[in-house]
């Protein structure tokens, strides 16, 4: 792999545990996608990962911490 792919796999990474994070301390999904969506946007990797495809990846972790307290 170049070091290019590999740094940017990394910060993807990296954004997508803190969105973990911000899943735990949001109040519905939407503000969890909102707060999602600058994390990646201040790495600079809208147009890598789009937008739909980073609020997508919020609500699947969303529904899957929630799930095991139904």
């Amino acid at each position: 792999m170049s070091a290019t792919k590999n740094w940017l796999m990394d910060t993807e990474e990296k954004c997508w545990d803190q969105v973990a994070d911000i899943i735990k301390q949001s109040e519905h999904v939407s503000e969890a996608m909102d707060k999602a969506a600058a994390v990646f946007a201040q790495e600079r990797l809208i147009g890598y990962l789009s937008v739909e495809d980073i609020e997508e990846g919020v609500s699947e972790m969303w529904n899957e911490l929630w799930s095991a307290y139904v």
